[in-house]
């Protein structure tokens, strides 16, 4: 091989590479609205009415507390919301760490969103951007602990869409919250993925009360094992159980049913997939 095409070579690859992380870094924000849906984000960040209704006219406002902390104002409002925040800073603190340095703390999913491809991160910094701003403030809680050691992270590939299970656990467990709800906390607060599915976590119901999330693995013989893929589908987007009786709307089942077929799809086959565990295991 000539100098002269060694170099032409060269300079093809460091294009090509530039290339790769200019497209890696452009958001989509059809993209990142249908990820920002069916992640339920609206669920914690937008403030609701006094029945529990979220307020369509501050959308991703803020101001609900959520596991004792302040959810902030998304909004690229520049007093109350992320309105300074470029999308590379906001792609930062979807990974655990905002500009200033600060960790961004549970129950924020960073443990699970810290998984997003940077094409999908960038596509919901983007479609965030794009919101009409909301004038609302919502104070920041002070910290308490130790901030979490969550590490900067430079890239995460494109998930394989083509590789159904694999891109359903992609769905599953770092944008639908599936396992942010269904999976029992360690010691350290954070999600015990050797026990995904399990369920055990108590949450507030609305109109009051408390519900218990339910054990989704296969280990769980009066769960989801028995029911068709279909009825599974129908109870993640409607709330309706194959019995007919309504699950408790702590899902927000009006965003999920937004995901598209195959997604769902994709979903449900890596559900099925999840190692069985017996509800008592929880307690451990």
């Amino acid at each position: 091989m000539t100098r002269g095409l060694m170099g032409g070579l060269v300079l093809a690859i460091g294009l090509a590479q530039a290339c790769g992380a200019a497209l890696a870094q452009t958001g989509d924000v059809a993209r990142g609205k249908y990820l920002v849906t069916i992640g339920i984000c609206e669920s914690c960040h937008t403030p609701r009415d006094a029945k529990g209704q979220r307020l369509a006219d501050a959308r991703f406002g803020g101001g609900n507390i959520v596991g004792g902390l302040m959810a902030p104002n998304l909004t690229p409002d520049p007093e109350t919301g992320l309105g300074k925040y470029s999308e590379a800073d906001f792609v930062g603190a979807l990974r655990g760490t905002r500009p200033d340095g600060s960790k961004v703390r549970p129950p924020m999913g960073i443990f699970f969103y810290r998984g997003f491809s940077d094409h999908d991160a960038y596509s919901i910094a983007a479609y965030l951007k794009s919101l009409p701003p909301v004038n609302h403030k919502a104070e920041r809680t002070p910290p308490k602990g130790p901030a979490p050691a969550w590490e900067p992270i430079e890239h995460v590939a494109e998930p394989d869409h083509a590789n159904h299970l694999a891109y359903g656990k992609y769905l599953a467990q770092t944008v639908t919250h599936c396992f942010q709800c269904h999976t029992p906390r360690s010691a350290n607060g954070l999600p015990d993925l050797a026990r995904a599915g399990l369920g055990g976590n108590t949450y507030g119901a609305p109109g009051g009360g408390t519900v218990v999330s339910a054990n989704i693995t296969p280990g769980n013989p009066d769960g989801i094992v028995g029911w068709t893929d279909a009825q599974l589908k129908t109870a993640l987007t409607t709330g309706v159980r194959p019995n007919g009786s309504q699950i408790v709307p702590v899902m927000d089942f009006d965003l999920y049913e937004q995901m598209t077929s195959g997604d769902l799809d994709d979903l449900v086959a890596f559900v099925r997939t999840l190692k069985p565990l017996k509800t008592e295991e929880s307690a451990k």
